[in-house]
């Protein structure tokens, strides 16, 4: 059986693709971070695909260490897209997760003594974090989307139309009808 075999780039088309790449993708790696691989990876998989911004308010929210880490790795990747060249705008509008990585890192493998003379293992787990970002240059009026605005999505990320800070029960539609009533 025959396999297809790969063509090889001549080396200036191969110099060109490397440069268009790096002029639309930035990326920064974690590694050896202290959290388990597979609770990283719930946290990841939640954010691919969205914008920086909105990734990172999702992040600052999250109370775990997980979503921390995340966090600083995002973080690094967008200043080295900010302070690229190819970024004219120092704004994050036209930067999105293109892919997140997270891999096992080495397992440091202790013991704790029990009865018995016996010892459990205690195996503390450690992650590579990568992330990918996507800058998209906007549009001269910016990003036309039917939802708004990166900014008006992180004051409302629920889509609801809701201030800031209100839960979805201040919207019932019970609630609307006791506040009309009690105005007329």
């Amino acid at each position: 059986m025959k396999h297809a075999t790969k063509t090889k780039l001549p080396k200036k088309e191969k110099i060109a693709l490397q440069k268009e790449r790096r002029k639309r993708f930035f990326y920064a790696i974690g590694k050896y971070l202290k959290c388990p691989a597979s609770k990283a990876i719930v946290r990841a998989r939640t954010l691919r695909g969205l914008p920086v911004e909105l990734a990172q308010a999702l992040l600052d929210r999250s109370p775990t260490n997980s979503a921390r880490l995340i966090g600083k790795v995002l973080k690094s990747a967008t200043s080295n897209a900010l302070n690229h060249r190819k970024v004219q705008e120092r704004v994050v509008e036209g930067l999105s997760i293109e892919w997140i990585q997270v891999g096992q890192a080495p397992v440091l493998k202790r013991h704790h003594p029990v009865s018995h003379g016996t010892a459990k293992k205690i195996l503390k787990r450690s992650c590579h974090i990568a992330v990918q970002l996507r800058y998209d240059e906007p549009p001269a009026g910016g990003f036309p989307d039917g939802k708004g605005s990166v900014r008006r999505r992180l004051a409302d990320p629920t889509g609801r139309g809701l201030p800031p800070g209100t839960s979805g029960a201040a919207r019932s539609s019970r609630s609307v009808q006791v506040r009309s009533a009690a105005d007329e």
